[in-house]
């Protein structure tokens, strides 16, 4: 069964995944309220010699269907579940003041590359298998909120790569 319309209007998940807490809704109203549409998440296909060309190119509009979403070169979805559905870890530390605050950021600013290639493992998206490394872009674009004018768009356009400015 599709997804019917609502909170998120995805064409690939429905709204009964967002948690029940109000938070959640609200963050993806809110998302959707400030960009003025829906996250519009694009990620590179692997291609190879079985890959088969696709009917809308590279930053074209966003579809409005789910057959032409199939039909897009890159691996499009449209709902921050995508996203905030990847697990991660988040750490906070204490520090006891501003100094040894920075020599945790110096030591950390040195790990932090390393530890995004270990979590190099998400390697398919929707059922596609993908052109990258790691999920740090699909988690980033599922709660871009900023306006077509920020990220550098015309209005109602495709986003192409990733829905980030060039």
């Amino acid at each position: 069964a599709r997804p019917t319309p609502g909170l998120s209007d995805s064409l690939f998940v429905p709204d009964e995944i967002i948690n029940p807490a109000p938070r959640f809704a609200a963050l993806v109203k809110n998302i959707k309220r400030r960009r003025g549409s829906k996250v519009d998440i694009r990620v590179p296909r692997y291609r190879d010699e079985k890959t088969p060309d696709a009917a809308r190119p590279v930053g074209c509009p966003p579809p409005a269907t789910l057959e032409e979403a199939l039909e897009m070169d890159e691996v499009y979805m449209d709902a921050m579940a995508f996203g905030m559905g990847c697990c991660c870890l988040q750490v906070t530390f204490q520090a006891r003041d501003l100094s040894e605050s920075r020599h945790l950021y110096d030591q950390l600013a040195v790990l932090g590359p390393i530890m995004l290639a270990l979590t190099a493992a998400t390697p398919i998206a929707r059922g596609v298998l993908l052109d990258t490394d790691v999920r740090w872009d699909i988690i980033a674009q599922s709660v871009d909120d900023r306006t077509p004018a920020e990220r550098g768009v015309a209005a109602g356009g495709g986003e192409g790569g990733g829905g980030h400015a060039a």
